[in-house]
Order: structure tokens, then sequence, then C-alpha cells
């Protein structure tokens, strides 16, 4: 992790860019006491969430029975006012 301070950052920011760039954390100080911190973005594929493996996908359900478009609608009508 690196140490900028206040000045640093208006006067450098490239070279703090080029940091962050390369994976560094940077606290940015203003008198002596941390203020900030630049991080850096997290890869976008790395926030994907992978469905196939959740539990209710997983989940069993040959056993279980298929509603009927009556019984859908009616679980429909109970719930939709309690919204």
């Amino acid at each position: 992790m690196k140490t900028a301070t206040v000045r640093d950052l208006r006067n450098r920011y490239t070279s703090l860019l080029s940091w962050i760039d390369a994976g560094e954390e940077i606290i940015i100080t203003q008198r002596g006491k941390a203020i900030a911190r630049l991080i850096p973005e997290q890869d976008q594929s790395a926030r994907r969430v992978d469905w196939s493996q959740s539990p209710a996908i997983k989940r069993d359900r040959s056993d279980s029975r298929v509603l009927t478009a009556a019984e859908s609608l009616e679980i429909i009508h109970e719930a939709s006012g309690k919204w």
C-alpha cells in the first residue's frame, strides 16, 4: 500500500493512476492524517454470480407437483395486496 498527500493527488495524479493500474492501494493523507483510500476497481467478470451453482437450481424437483393456471392465479391474487 502506498501513501500520497492531497498535493500529490492534485499535482501528480497520472503517477497515482499508474500505481492504481498496477493494483496498488493508495492512502491519501492531509496534514499527516489519512482521509481517503484509492483502490483499484475489481474486474467486472469477478462480480458475476454463477447461478448454475445455486442450491435452488440444484434442488431435485422431480417429485414436485406442477401448479395449474388457476392455482397460480389464486396465489398471485392472495399476495397482490400485501406489498
